[in-house]
């Protein structure tokens, strides 16, 4: 079973999810899939409606918004919301960080000192448990001190340097996310693969009928 998605983003950057989410389906049962991103336009529906029209149908639609100070809850019922605003009327799963993706970024010490230049270094970074770490108020600012604590910058040339390639260093991380490892215990991921699932198990029993 070959599916195609269509990933609405966020942001640009967004697009280091398209690998991650082509292993997932495969995990889940599908024997290919592709992936094309869309995230031109204000809303939701305005994003899935501009990437329908351009890339043409998906067999998936996958809507990512982190869930921010309105909550997850609040998250689904909005991209489910506009899912349905927008026409598209296939299936569709919803990938919703708390608070943002910068937390599923927090759950891999190795990779953050690898990126960070010194993957050797030593000094504590103060991380929470993967079980934990979607409780931290601002997760973009804590990805941030780890990353310069990773460095370990020194003089003023160095930390501003430093400071200035973390959204390249954030880049580095989202691509290589611990799928199959640490990930698996952040609770949104979790439901994000659970919900993966069983689109998946239902499109097969679809398919044998």
């Amino acid at each position: 079973m070959e599916i195609r998605f269509l990933l609405v983003c966020e942001g640009s950057s967004d697009t280091s999810l398209i690998g991650h989410i082509e292993r997932l389906l495969v995990d889940c049962g599908a024997s290919e899939a592709s992936g094309t991103a869309s995230y031109f336009g204000r809303k939701v529906g305005d994003k899935i409606r501009s990437g329908l029209q351009y890339y043409g149908e998906a067999d998936l639609l996958v809507v990512h918004r982190d869930a921010n100070s309105a909550g997850a809850a609040a998250r689904y019922d909005e991209i489910a919301n506009e899912v349905g605003s927008s026409g598209y009327c296939g299936q569709w799963v919803a990938i919703v960080p708390v608070r943002a993706m910068e937390a599923w970024l927090l759950v891999d010490e190795d990779a953050i000192r690898r990126v960070a230049g010194r993957p050797n270094g030593t000094e504590s970074l103060d991380l929470s448990k993967p079980q934990r770490v979607e409780a931290i108020g601002d997760p973009k600012e804590v990805l941030r001190q780890a990353l310069f604590d990773a460095a370990a910058p020194r003089g003023k040339r160095r930390r501003k340097k430093v400071a200035a390639e973390f959204s390249e260093l954030r880049r580095q991380l989202a691509e290589h996310l611990p799928i199959g490892g640490v990930l698996e215990k952040v609770p949104s991921w979790e439901r994000f693969r659970a919900d993966v699932t069983k689109v998946m198990e239902l499109k097969a029993a679809i398919q044998s009928d």
